[in-house]
């Protein structure tokens, strides 16, 4: 049933450990914070408690379970969120009905393909593969630790033993491995060293195959399609993670060998962007673990190009981004195989420049040229000017000498180039208004309403024996009468909320979070279920009052309001609140 492997992923994972692939959280308290990943804040107020194991945000308001945060990070439905955190957790799903039972995931065929090139390496027809990642140096330990592989010269070899286990076409076709030519399938690897590409959950996507003799693209990768998306990625980022939040640093590298290579000489905190077109979704990426990049590729000028185009990406997403300059005509790997090369890379990480300075550095020649200084300076300029004027003002002083101008001077021209940037600056168009974090007082979640519905959820010996009635005539969010009245009625609470997470009705786990939250807070006083009835009807009683009192100021109250007013008043006197009552 789908609320049994609903149970069993919330059993098998832990809300912290996921989020915290998202959002670099720590420590505070019994909980976790962090930035909101759904809004735009500087100051935390994303909260993760691993006790209640649901997520809560109190500045948009955003929250719920594990499901709900991977259906509204990811844009996935219910079942895709489902099967996601499945595979993460090595649970097999129940089949869904009328859906065919042989039907295999794309993520399935992709490992049978991963595991096909992994053994093809070790075998007869792989020695020429093996002969080459030996000549990089690469030992046999490394090739079972990356998962290499090898895609041998012939045709068809993977396709055949996928149609042989009942692959169709089309799925082949979506997950990247194979072509459609005019005489049948073919495989899109042929006579290459296979590099497998997983996401951050270690999902695998895509591969990248090295051409080790014969003509053709050196590299080739698997396409854009149903699985890959090139700017979302990085190779090994999923090894990379808990070392880059650790040493508080990523080193980028451009290619598969690269990467690898940092990793075997004690650089774990390495990834590669299989090219120098770095994204914002990559920068993104990289700042769910660390705010700082050291960007290395190689030393030839068309690398330090690319290094200057994409750390500006990466900056402007908030990262301090230094380039690593390498000797001349090395790249990472190289210079890591020299007898000395490991200390040559930790000088050149100590040595790294931090964006600006490093573009100067470049521009150095320009700047002395009369032709080239303005395009030189113009260029600087824009690029520093996408800092903050904090961010900015360490660099000031030599970035002003580099000009030939007055740090005062500088500052003014930086002002100017942020007033163009600025939306409806020169008939620029302004820019959309974000939706605003502040929700309007209609889709306010009232925090002891929601806490409620959390202790009902939490307490079956409540849903059991409370008086339904009374509860929902205490409550004046009819969303929260609904919620409510769908956990007195149920006698499963997984179904309920694999049902809820079906129909995408993420309004329940909210109000849930929101009011699991006040119970662990100071507000509630620790005083449970009778706690949050007593102040309920406490508000109850002082709306009654209030309104009564309306009806005395304008003159309209009748001899019974006067009656129940009295009545009214000498109730609250005796009302004692355990909390906080509005």
């Amino acid at each position: 049933m789908q609320s049994d492997d609903v149970r069993q992923v919330k059993e098998r994972l832990d809300i912290v450990e996921v989020i915290g692939d998202y959002v670099r959280l720590r420590k505070a308290g019994a909980n976790f914070i962090g930035l909101c990943p759904f809004h735009e804040e500087k100051t935390p107020s994303f909260n993760v408690s691993p006790s209640r194991q649901t997520f809560h945000c109190f500045g948009c308001g955003q929250g719920g379970d594990i499901f709900t945060f991977i259906m509204e990070k990811e844009g996935l439905s219910f079942r895709e969120a489902l099967e996601t955190l499945a595979d993460r957790a090595g649970i097999r799903l129940s089949p869904v009905p009328g859906k065919d039972r042989q039907s295999k995931s794309l993520f399935d065929i992709m490992e049978r393909a991963c595991t096909l090139y992994q053994s093809l390496l070790q075998e007869a027809g792989g020695e020429a593969a093996r002969a080459y990642l030996s000549r990089r140096s690469l030992p046999p330990d490394a090739w079972r630790r990356f998962e290499l592989g090898w895609a041998p010269s012939s045709w068809d070899t993977l396709w055949n033993v996928l149609f042989r286990e009942g692959v169709r076409p089309k799925e082949a076709v979506d997950a990247g491995l194979v072509l459609e030519g005019r005489n049948g399938m073919y495989d899109r690897f042929r006579g290459r060293v296979i590099f497998p590409v997983r996401d951050i959950s270690g999902r695998l996507l895509a591969f990248g195959g090295r051409l080790i003799d014969g003509e053709g693209a050196k590299y080739i990768n698997s396409p854009e399609g149903v699985l890959y998306s090139k700017r979302r990625n990085l190779y090994l980022l999923q090894k990379a993670r808990e070392a880059a939040r650790a040493r508080e640093r990523l080193i980028l590298v451009e290619g598969y060998m690269d990467a690898i290579r940092l990793h075997l000489s004690g650089y774990p905190e390495a990834a590669a962007s299989l090219g120098t077109a770095l994204t914002e979704d990559q920068a993104m990426l990289i700042r769910r673990f660390t705010d700082r990049c050291f960007i290395c590729y190689d030393s030839d000028i068309a690398g330090q190009e690319a290094a200057i185009r994409g750390m500006y990406v990466l900056q402007k997403a908030g990262l301090d981004v230094r380039v690593v300059e390498l000797p001349r005509g090395k790249d990472p790997d190289d210079l890591l195989c020299l007898p000395d090369g490991k200390a040559l890379f930790d000088k050149a990480l100590e040595s790294a420049r931090p964006l600006v300075l490093h573009h100067v550095f470049l521009r150095a020649d320009m700047l002395r040229s009369p032709e080239k200084r303005k395009r030189a300076s113009d260029e600087i300029l824009s690029g520093i000017a996408l800092l903050s004027p904090v961010d900015a003002a360490p660099y000031i002083p030599k970035v002003a000498a580099a000009l030939g101008i007055f740090p005062h001077e500088l500052s003014a021209m930086l002002d100017e180039y942020r007033k163009r940037r600025q939306p409806g600056a020169q008939g620029e168009k302004p820019a959309e208004k974000k939706e605003s974090v502040q929700r309007d007082s209609g889709s306010r979640i009232d925090e002891i309403e929601a806490a409620l519905c959390a202790l009902l959820r939490k307490d079956d010996r409540i849903r059991r024996t409370g008086d339904e009635r009374r509860v929902l005539s205490l409550l004046n969010d009819e969303r929260l009468q609904t919620v409510a009245a769908a956990l007195f009625s149920t006698s499963s609470i997984d179904e309920l909320e694999a049902r809820w997470h079906s129909l995408g009705e993420t309004f329940p786990f909210q109000a849930i979070a929101v009011g699991g939250d006040w119970c662990d807070g100071p507000g509630s006083s620790g005083g449970g279920w009778d706690a949050v009835i007593a102040i309920l009807e406490k508000r109850k009683i002082q709306q009654e009052y209030d309104l009564i009192l309306e009806k005395l100021s304008r003159g309209e109250a009748t001899s019974d309001d006067l009656v129940r007013f009295q009545e009214v008043a000498r109730s609250l006197k005796g009302c004692e609140s355990p909390g906080k009552g509005k």
